[in-house]
């Protein structure tokens, strides 16, 4: 009996085949592109989701050696927040719009004006940000009204692939609470933000909790047998989540991709008074999560990767190693504080706990002295700054992290799992399969099949830590004082409005 788990990510995407303790048999991987009609926007074309998730369906059962008939079940992951409008049909109308996409500056500004920062948050959980759905169908209403009336649908990643595999429009109440259009108390979307935004709901697919049997595949595209059920997965993060054991209160979890994410268990809605971080629910059903979302951390070292370490990439090819392992060597010649310099990586806008989408990536304190192992360490130390400033949040909200469960890409690197640790001052840990999205996902197909009866105690049992990093008593004196002064770096820019300003030229030159 084995389980599929889809994880459709920014960049690509995974098919993962699991046997039921949680061991992975086979997987495959394929990468997608981005489309930049100017720097802020970001769009993907969702047919392409579909065709490589094709490919990695099939490469994955192959390489698996198992019979198709013996999986039993599948659910999908995915980047949340992105957005695509489709026909009946279910053809693209559009590209997607991508969740780090900005364009929606203007909506955003509309909805604060027409609705109010405090009746979305404390109805959605979330603060007004191009980030979220909501912002982009609204875009499309104002700029494209054409698209926007023959809209059947708008549908999240998971919910195109559903629908690819089903031929039913569903969601999930995590993936739905990301929309801004749904109400995280009653568990269904709100009537009153929808008709404030002159919304059409019947243009969302119908919301459903995380783990739910929605029937057979339907379609002929894919290798799967016809009969392996679809059971309704979760938003990348809330998978995630599911993915290390976040599964009662005190459990704490930074998933680090793209962006990072810090996700902690709640049995009830928390709000924030000061709407820095976000509220939504989560994978096991009838719980929800505190979230903090730092948009571009991976991608930061992704862009000095492409952009600036060369050398290091050839390296790399060289030496058949990865190029990030090269980077990371490199950074830990640097010492702490790389040598003068502080990065604050707000490159498509700044997430919790500032919600700023006019803030823009900073590198501080260049000097001729210094080396790309320099600008490297600084990246790392930026993020984990980035990190820092929201557990000082939950702190505040009476979360208390006593050691943070590390998954994603990011967690790889060794050396920056030791920096967050020194920078919080707390143990940080990784766990055995470092797929956490790909294992919730799985944990939530095989309770959808009904091999796991209950969900949180399925991600307990199979949960199981690999590596800790303790923090450092010196390191983190010294990383405080730098995390106070790229703090204050912030602030004095945000007050004097240089953000907003240096956005105005760059739009008027638009």
């Amino acid at each position: 009996m084995f389980i599929a788990s889809l994880d459709l990510g920014t960049t690509g995407v995974r098919t993962f085949i699991f046997d039921i303790s949680g061991t992975v048999l086979a997987t495959d991987y394929q990468e997608w592109e981005s489309f930049y009609p100017i720097p802020s926007y970001v769009e993907q074309d969702a047919n392409s989701w579909w065709n490589s998730l094709k490919k990695t369906i099939e490469a994955a059962i192959k390489k698996s050696g198992i019979d198709k008939s013996e999986i039993v079940s599948l659910s999908v992951t995915n980047q949340r927040e992105t957005i695509v409008p489709i026909d009946k049909e279910g053809n693209p109308l559009h590209n997607a719009l991508v969740w780090q996409d900005r364009r929606t500056t203007d909506q955003v500004e509309f909805i604060k004006k027409k609705i109010g920062a405090e009746k979305v948050y404390k109805t959605t959980g979330l603060t007004i940000d191009p980030y979220f759905s909501a912002t982009k169908i609204l875009w499309f209403k104002d700029n494209k009204p054409e698209i926007y009336k023959k809209a059947h649908k708008f549908l999240l990643v998971s919910d195109f692939i559903l629908f690819k595999l089903t031929g039913q429009f569903y969601t999930d109440y995590s993936n739905a609470s990301r929309t801004m259009l749904f109400d995280i108390n009653k568990l269904k979307y709100s009537d009153d933000i929808a008709s404030d935004l002159e919304l059409d709901l019947d243009k969302m697919p119908e919301p459903l909790k995380s783990g739910k049997d929605i029937g057979e595949i339907n379609t002929d595209e894919t290798l799967f047998d016809k009969k392996t059920l679809v059971i309704t997965g979760a938003g990348d993060q809330q998978s995630a989540a599911l993915g290390v054991g976040v599964t009662s209160p005190g459990t704490i979890k930074l998933t680090t991709g793209t962006g990072s994410f810090m996700l902690a268990y709640l049995e009830k809605p928390n709000f924030d008074p000061k709407k820095r971080v976000l509220c939504s629910c989560h994978a096991v059903p009838g719980a929800w999560v505190q979230e903090a979302s730092i948009f571009t951390t991976g991608a930061y070292l992704r862009w000095f990767r492409d952009e600036i370490a060369y050398e290091e990439c050839i390296v790399a090819e060289e030496q058949n190693q990865d190029p990030y392992n090269i980077i990371s060597k490199e950074a830990n010649e640097s010492p702490v504080g790389a040598n003068g310099l502080i990065t604050i990586p707000h490159l498509v806008g700044a997430g919790a706990p500032h919600w700023n989408p006019y803030a823009r990536g900073i590198i501080f304190g260049l000097a001729l002295g210094q080396k790309r192992r320099d600008i490297a360490r600084a990246i790392l130390e930026g993020v984990a700054f980035e990190v820092k400033k929201n557990v000082e949040v939950f702190q505040e909200l009476n979360i208390k992290p006593v050691e943070l469960m590390l998954t994603g890409g990011g967690s790889r690197s060794d050396l920056w799992n030791q920096i967050i640790s020194d920078v919080l001052g707390i143990i940080c840990v990784r766990n055995v399969i470092e797929e956490a999205t790909s294992l919730g996902a799985a944990i939530l197909a095989a309770s959808g099949a009904g091999i796991f009866p209950d969900i949180a105690k399925a991600a307990e049992s199979i949960c199981k830590i690999d590596k800790k990093w303790l923090p450092d008593t010196d390191r983190h004196s010294k990383y405080d004082k730098l995390y106070r002064f790229s703090y204050d770096l912030y602030n004095l820019l945000q007050s004097d409005n240089i953000y907003t300003k240096f956005q105005e030229i760059i739009r008027n030159k638009e």
